[in-house]
């Protein structure tokens, strides 16, 4: 399965493309958020958050947990 994003209705003509500014800036995202407010943002919040707990919880993870980081060393570079 190829992801495709807000690819189809740009090319389907139902949606605008962000403005040259905001695709060199990365923003499209952003410009997409501003045009569907009610379908995106519920997604975004709760996708997003998800993904920033998940990736701080690994951080503190590998910060403060030496055993934690011999664990996962040796499950990546050791593991036959």
């Amino acid at each position: 399965m190829i992801g495709i994003g807000g690819a189809l209705p740009v090319f389907a003509g139902t949606h605008r493309r962000a403005t040259k500014w905001m695709q060199w800036t990365s923003l499209e995202r952003l410009f997409r958020l501003i045009q569907e407010p009610r379908r995106l943002f519920k997604r975004y919040l709760i996708t997003n958050s998800a993904f920033i707990y998940l990736i701080v919880k690994e951080i503190l993870k590998l910060t403060f947990n030496r055993n934690y980081k011999e664990e996962v060393f040796s499950q990546l570079f050791l593991a036959e």
